[in-house]
């Protein structure tokens, strides 16, 4: 079934920075069937240019301010869009998303951001996952609030949290159990000759106590067991489900389609996998962003990003032992730190802005539509005369997928500060499900938890 090697634990999340992680008490009540949902986190670091991934085509009202803004190459015909709903159309490159639109399993929440503009790449993305906009020093992610205060998830679980990247990310920060794996086959310890004797004296040592250092000890001895035991070259993907390959290179797959494919196939060996982040990075085109040339930068980027998302969820629309197939079960959340201003620069590129879509795909989706507020590309509605008014508080999506898929409540603990009225008044629907009363607590409450 499954094999974790704990080299790459060892030098991916470090040994003591990830071992000594802080950990919050799990407060483990029955099960429900949400328990069994799993979110993936996919951050689209640089800042996506929202305008050209969603686009206004014509008839739509802001199409002539689109137009009369992009003058310097980065313009999208109306007819290379693929329609959508509303006027609006998503970039000629994104056509395996129009698949999953169309079977209402993807939506958009269009203009959203961070309660205030913020242009700053390291800020922004830090604001964003530690899930505490204007504090940048809080001890730990929102992802990791949610597991260390869910009070649905089984007392074990083998593989809770997967980081696909080189390091756990600050979404996860503090969350012991987290484990990032790049390359699945090299996750072991980094010996030679004596790895089996290491781990069993490893073993011995974590199981001496309950220290936060012995327990991230003995979870990342776990899961290098759990990673060892699967077959990652001889893996074969579901449904004929296809990961995109590079361009040039067609023997092997893209970045980003590798690490959805170790996505999918972690979730399909039920190793308890509940929540599942990755990366997708380049997006910061300031110059030839190459909007509509096949194999430009943004054109190749939207088709890796389209086919991958695509395969991942035929990969996963197979049966899990709850009888709701894997791509039920799942939800991604799509998210970058800010979106681009809203005219292109001299050099065929866009700049820094604020506003920006929010993409959402799977399980519980209200698919088939866009949501959100969006003010318009006329003067009067953009921020400062340049960039896509933020109407919608990125933490109303999270909350919102959070309550209805999780069922996490909690939310004086996942998002301290975040108001119940803001979540109330920019509720957008975008998934559904039963949830509890959200409880968004009171600033005693937040000290409380050292979230000041």
């Amino acid at each position: 079934m499954i094999t974790l090697n704990r080299r790459n634990f060892i030098r991916s999340v470090g040994a003591g920075s990830a071992l000594a992680a802080a950990a919050a008490p799990r407060i483990t009540l029955a099960a429900d069937s949400y328990g069994d949902n799993i979110l993936i986190f996919v951050f689209q670091r640089g800042g996506i240019d929202g305008l050209s991934f969603l686009v206004p085509m014509d008839g739509h009202d802001d199409r002539g301010h689109y137009e009369a803004l992009r003058t310097h190459g980065t313009l999208i015909p109306s007819g290379s869009l693929l329609p959508t709903a509303n006027g609006w159309g998503l970039h000629p490159a994104a056509g395996p998303l129009i698949d999953l639109w169309s079977n209402q399993s993807l939506a958009l929440v269009q203009a959203v951001g961070l309660p205030w503009a913020n242009r700053s790449h390291f800020e922004a993305e830090r604001y964003v996952e530690l899930g505490t906009p204007g504090n940048r020093f809080t001890p730990t992610g929102w992802l990791t609030r949610h597991l260390q205060t869910a009070t649905n998830l089984p007392e074990s679980l083998p593989l809770p949290a997967v980081v696909t990247e080189s390091t756990i990310r600050v979404s996860l920060l503090g969350e012991p159990s987290a484990v990032a794996m790049r390359y699945p086959n090299a996750f072991q310890l980094d010996t030679s000759n004596y790895e089996s004797e290491q781990e069993a004296a490893l073993g011995d040592i974590y199981a001496l106590d309950d220290l936060e250092l012995n327990v991230a000890g003995t979870q990342a001895l776990n899961a290098i067991q759990l990673i060892k035991a699967i077959d990652w070259n001889g893996y074969v993907p579901s449904n004929g489900a296809s990961y995109p390959v590079r361009l040039d290179n067609v023997n092997e797959l893209t970045s980003f389609g590798y690490e959805m494919r170790i996505m999918a196939q972690l979730i399909k060996e039920d190793a308890g996998l509940r929540i599942g982040e990755t990366d997708f990075g380049g997006w910061d085109t300031h110059n030839d962003q190459g909007n509509t040339v096949v194999n430009g930068w943004f054109y190749d980027q939207v088709r890796d990003f389209s086919e991958a998302i695509l395969a991942f969820f035929t990969d996963l629309d197979v049966p899990s032992p709850n009888g709701k197939t894997w791509a039920e079960r799942t939800t991604m959340l799509v998210y970058s730190e800010f979106g681009r201003r809203v005219f292109d620069n001299a050099d065929a590129g866009t700049d820094h802005g604020w506003g920006n879509n929010c993409v959402v795909v799977g399980g519980g989706v209200n698919g088939g539509q866009l949501y959100g507020t969006f003010l318009g590309l006329h003067d009067d509605f953009l921020f400062q005369g340049a960039d896509v008014w933020a109407t919608t508080d990125y933490r109303t999506v999270f909350s919102e997928i959070l309550l209805k898929r999780l069922h996490q409540f909690r939310m004086y603990h996942v998002f301290p500060g975040f108001e119940q009225e803001d979540y109330e008044a920019q509720e957008t629907g975008v998934v559904s499900g039963s949830f509890h009363d959200p409880d968004f607590g009171n600033p005693e409450i937040i000290m409380k938890h050292g979230m000041e």
